[in-house]
């Protein structure tokens, strides 16, 4: 058996090393799957994840049919072991594509699209390689083998997602906890990456690389804000090279181990199995993708990157793994001589020439947006240059000959620059124009969020939620050419707390629960609120500096200052909102702020201290300790205790308590429910039946009367009113919304509760129902 080593003798001193499933299932996969997924941009997944899970599940079980049918035909294999092989070919590694894209500037989507699709068939076509082998094994193969085998992948693609999700919330709450510690934190997403594959798969028994595909994804995108900032960089870097290294010892391995003789005997299956693999690839591509293109909701991918799409899905590392995972067979080793033709094939023609495609199609080519940004960028980086030249000359030990020359070229380059960016501006238009510095400001934002958030300033979810609004607002300025607003889009995140928030008002017993999560998002409101004030505030006093670096000005510029002082306009009004209406929470939340801005100017000190050399390396870690615990102890202190109203402030303030003694008040208030609402909450909508009263203790709210297809706003509702009475009174369906327009804290009062009150004090009676009988003849008379 001729091998590698056999040629190259430095070699032979690890050829006899053996690559078994085991090593290969749970040291190699976990590591290459959990970088892939970590350091995937889960948003633009999101928006791209019809095309990407088309071609991942059902474009991959139709490749593995056409490989494995035109195998079974033309080959002496059984149509088991060739639907084997269609399954572990189908799967993509585009590493060497991706990085190729890098260099060259693609669109973005297109990245996506590739890495992507990768990603999550990498993981169907490891299930399904498992599964056909397990049928291979049991030698068992019926109509109802296929449907439960179909059952089977349902179930463990499906448990593998939860099992991966569930222990990614258990790893990023306690990465939450801790304050920058390098060692501990890549600890634990290492531990994350391969416990969730054993856990899944040897504890659930579900699919082990989907755990770790949606804990990765999981980590890469919710997960990210529990990382310390601090090493936030060094943990993509450090997963990065884990995966480098994977992937170097695997071809490594199998370069070994491979019969060089098998492999040039297998040469005429090679053959045929690369020729099924493109025509397989070429039908997934070429006929399911513009398919699910013309779906609603769903963009329409254009042939030059179906071109690449196509080109582009090489086979790799994964694809080595799989079938060197796999059981003793009969033909086993033909399976991993075939695989590695077929590999070596993608690499060495289709990677190759992946560039090639690229330019032709012209994706290389950047658009004037991007065009500017690049030039400008290289243009200040060449500024920055000659001032770092000029004074290294002005430092003298330095030849003033060299730096002329030096000088002299830099500044012809500069010269060439400005003139493309010159070009580039007279190129576009007053649209294109405000889009552009959009960009740029929007960039500004972000860029301030993360200092925020890096100093303490802003916690972790306001962090995650502006920076997804500023990320979708940057997508839809460059794609649809839209405008920066002070409208906060909401993350999945976000989205899952309410609908929880939401689930959980109707189990029995969480009232308290679900008061503390609402009393929460309205702390967490403030703190965005005040985030976005702060950074579009950054934005503003810079904005000239923005705009001249980019050659803009004139009415362009007026019109994005005009934008962020609206923004900045309405995030103050929110601030000044809850200012109103809770000075109490407000004067917490800045004695808190106070504290944390004294930790940071302190551990600055110190820091600068040690470095400087005047203070000892272990008095300053004991030092930074001591603050990390102060600044964790501030995280943790409970600001919405704050925001909690005692129930004889609400009495005194409503009329139709006014006849209560004050020594009757706890009786009053044993029939209350306190409730609190953030901002823009229907309390109570339209034709919905209603159980219950409201009474307004702080805060503001609106009523609205649908009238067709549009809203009316019919009344405003301060401290001391109250609504939802007719519901209660006339058993019938609710005639009003009510919205809160500020934070608001309420009282809610349950029938049975206001039928006792009323029993015990006739004028709540009474008063109750001189305002119902008010608010009916003003409807009636609005009605004439």
């Amino acid at each position: 058996m001729a091998q590698l080593a056999d040629i190259v003798p430095v070699l032979s001193v690890i050829s006899d090393f053996q690559l078994t499933p085991d090593l290969i299932l749970f040291v190699f996969i976990p590591t290459l799957i959990f970088e892939s997924a970590f350091n995937l941009d889960a948003r633009q997944v999101g928006r791209n994840i019809l095309p990407i899970l088309t071609l991942a599940v059902p474009g991959l079980i139709l490749s593995t049919a056409i490989i494995g049918v035109f195998m079974w035909l033309v080959t002496p294999f059984d149509l088991i072991v060739s639907l084997l092989l269609g399954a572990i070919l189908s799967a993509t590694d585009p590493v060497a594509v991706i990085s190729i894209f890098k260099q060259l500037g693609v669109p973005e989507r297109l990245t996506v699209l590739v890495e992507g699709e990768s990603l999550f068939n990498d993981a169907t076509s490891l299930v399904m390689a498992t599964l056909i082998s397990g049928i291979m094994i049991t030698r068992g193969f019926s109509g109802e083998v296929v449907l439960s085998g179909v059952g089977e992948f349902l179930l463990v693609f499906i448990g593998g997602v939860v099992v991966g999700w569930v222990l990614a919330l258990v790893v990023g709450e306690t990465l939450g906890r801790i304050e920058s510690d390098p060692a501990i934190e890549i600890t634990f997403t290492t531990i994350l990456a391969y416990f969730s594959f054993i856990i899944a798969e040897h504890g659930f028994h579900v699919s082990g690389i989907m755990a770790v595909v949606a804990a990765g994804v999981t980590m890469g995108s919710w997960g990210k804000s529990k990382i310390s900032p601090s090493i936030a960089e060094f943990m993509e870097h450090f997963w990065e090279y884990l995966a480098y290294v994977a992937n170097v010892l695997i071809f490594l391995m199998v370069g070994l181990q491979v019969d060089l003789l098998h492999l040039w005997q297998s040469i005429d299956l090679i053959a045929l199995v690369v020729i099924a693999m493109l025509v397989s690839r070429a039908i997934v591509v070429f006929g399911l993708v513009p398919i699910v293109g013309k779906l609603p909701g769903s963009d329409a991918v254009d042939r030059a990157f179906q071109m690449v799409m196509y080109w582009g899905g090489l086979r790799g590392a994964i694809a080595l793994a799989i079938v060197l995972s796999l059981p003793e067979f009969e033909h086993k080793q033909t399976l991993v001589a075939i695989v590695m033709g077929a590999v070596l094939f993608t690499l060495l023609v289709q990677g190759l020439s992946i560039e090639a495609l690229v330019k032709l199609l012209g994706l290389d080519k950047l658009n004037i947006a991007d065009s500017l940004a690049k030039t400008e960028g290289d243009r200040n980086a060449r500024q920055q240059g000659l001032a770092r030249l000029n004074n290294l000359v002005a430092s003298g030990l330095f030849s003033e000959r060299i730096a002329d020359h030096l000088r002299h070229k830099c500044e012809q380059n500069l010269v060439e620059l400005n003139t493309q960016i010159a070009e580039l501006h007279e190129s576009i238009g007053a649209t294109q124009e405000i889009t552009i510095l959009s960009m740029r400001c929007l960039a500004r934002e972000k860029a301030r969020y993360y200092e925020l958030f890096r100093r303490g300033l802003i916690s972790e979810w306001a962090f995650r939620e502006l920076d997804h609004t500023a990320n979708v607002q940057l997508d839809a300025a460059r794609h649809m050419g839209k405008l920066p607003s002070s409208k906060m889009e909401t993350s999945i995140g976000k989205a899952a707390s309410i609908f929880v928030m939401r689930m959980l008002e109707y189990v029995p017993g969480s009232s308290r629960l679900v008061e503390k999560m609402r009393t929460r998002r309205i702390v967490r409101d403030y703190n965005v609120a005040w985030g976005r004030y702060r950074a579009s505030n950054s934005v503003l006093h810079n904005l000239n500096n923005i705009a001249r670096d980019h050659q803009i000005e004139g009415e362009t510029v007026e019109k994005a200052r005009t934008i962020y002082a609206n923004i900045r306009q309405d995030m103050k009004l929110q601030i000044d909102e809850v200012a109103d209406q809770y000075p109490e929470f407000v004067e917490t939340v800045q004695q808190q702020l106070g504290e944390r801005l004294l930790l940071i100017a302190e551990r600055e000190s110190v820091e600068q201290a040690a470095e400087l050399g005047t203070m000892q390396h272990g008095i300053a870690d004991q030092i930074l300790k001591d603050q990390d615990n102060r600044i964790r102890q501030l995280k943790n202190d409970d600001v919405s205790a704050s925001l909690e109203v005692g129930v004889e402030e609400l009495l005194r303030k409503v009329p139709f308590f006014e006849a209560i003694n004050e020594d009757d008040f706890g009786t009053v208030a044993d029939h209350l429910r306190p409730r609190t609402v953030p901002r823009g909450t229907d309390i109570i909508k339209q034709g919905k039946e209603g159980a219950s009263m409201f009474l307004i203790a702080r805060g503001i709210a609106k009523v609205f009367v649908r009238e067709g297809e549009r809203e009316v706003q019919v009344a405003t509702l301060y401290a001391g009113d109250f609504f939802g009475e007719a519901a209660l009174l006339h058993a019938q369906p609710r005639n009003a919304t009510t919205r809160a327009a500020t934070p608001c804290s309420l009282y809610e009062l349950k029938k049975v509760d206001l039928d006792k009150l009323c029993s015990d004090y006739p004028s709540i009676q009474a008063a109750v129902e001189a305002v119902d009988r008010e608010r009916l003849w003003s409807n009636n008379s609005s009605d004439d």
